[in-house]
């Protein structure tokens, strides 16, 4: 599956070239994974030419996810815990991807279809999309429906929708107004933790990483990295000063300058990514850098880390960085979906 930044950049040029006339016609899929239908994936598995010894596989695996109970078999459904649902589910609609591109302006991530379309043909388009859903893949769609505008919704080009964290328009990307504040409140949260036993030092570390976010096992990680798309550098600016008002809030107002800020990090990540060391990577921190990280957010002592042998502490290392980036990466994934 591409990531969803590549959606999002082909979605932004789209919009970009988009006339006035045009509009964005986005649809959601009720409960998408449950509602597979086994008997279409499986004959589109065989037309694939898919060994016959792997499809009894797959299909055990889909209609007895429990491995236990024969009697808690399934027709639909498949299970979001299995290392090849993605894949799954990508073949599911593959046909589906191929038959609406070759006709329109179409992107899709998971189960957010997104078009860009003339105005006076949106609602035929819902229509027909809606319809072949239903009947050739057995999907259900939300209605279109003003009242429930973030599932499925027709809006002007040149005023924008949410698509995957992002405002998309013709005027360009911008953070989204939900994972925006999102982004607020995680901060708001991670400061709170002064009022009870955690340090400055560990705090102000947890800081840094959400502004800056990280590379980590050759991965980059972080909301930084997740909205590097947006053209509004103007949020960020908005964000930083509201850290400085936070800090001083909480008389830390002299730790200004050990604090990241997050339009920085959003210029390396746009244009100096490979060279930058505002970012930490921490799959190249030296021992001495590791010690100093652990010392800063578990408070050991440089000395007592000092006596250990170097296999220890890597093993202190990687299961605090492991943490919190794992804590980061839920907070990234939040900000695709459509909920407050």
């Amino acid at each position: 599956m591409r990531p969803p930044h590549d959606c999002t950049k082909r979605v932004a040029q789209a919009a970009k070239e988009a006339s006035d006339s045009d509009s964005f016609l986005r649809m959601d899929v009720v409960n998408f994974y449950p509602s597979v239908d086994h008997e279409i994936l499986l004959d589109q598995l065989r037309n694939k030419g898919a060994d016959a010894r792997a499809i009894v596989l797959i299909e055990k695996a889909i209609k007895n996810p429990t491995g236990f109970d024969e009697g808690d078999k399934s027709e639909v459904g498949v299970p979001q815990g299995l290392s090849i649902s993605n894949i799954l589910s990508m073949l599911y609609l593959e046909g589906f991807d191929h038959h609406f591109s070759q006709k329109y302006r179409y992107f899709r991530y998971v189960d957010d279809v997104l078009l860009v379309v003339r105005e006076d043909t949106a609602v035929e388009i819902h229509d027909e999309i809606a319809s072949h859903m239903r009947t050739e893949l057995r999907l259900t769609t939300h209605e279109l429906d003003p009242n429930q505008a973030d599932k499925t919704a027709i809006t002007p080009v040149k005023v924008g929708t949410e698509y995957l964290g992002y405002h998309i328009s013709s005027g360009g990307l911008r953070i989204r107004e939900r994972s925006y504040k999102k982004m607020f409140r995680a901060i708001v949260g991670c400061l709170r933790a002064l009022k009870g036993s955690a340090r400055v030092e560990q705090v102000l570390w947890r800081l840094n990483l959400i502004i800056t976010g990280c590379r980590v096992e050759e991965r980059s990680v972080g909301w930084v990295f997740f909205f590097r798309q947006s053209t509004d550098v103007g949020q960020f600016h908005r964000m930083d000063a509201f850290v400085r008002k936070q800090l001083r809030l909480y008389g830390l107002k002299n730790q200004n300058s050990s604090v990241k800020r997050f339009a920085k990090a959003y210029h390396e990540t746009r244009f100096n990514r490979d060279g930058t060391n505002y970012i930490p990577d921490f799959d190249n921190f030296s021992l001495a850098d590791m010690m100093k990280a652990i010392h800063l957010v578990k408070g050991m002592s440089l000395e007592k880390l000092g006596s250990m042998d170097r296999s220890e502490v890597e093993g202190i290392y990687w299961k605090m960085v492991k943490r919190e980036v794992a804590k980061l990466e839920r907070e990234t994934v939040d900000f695709l979906t459509y909920g407050s």
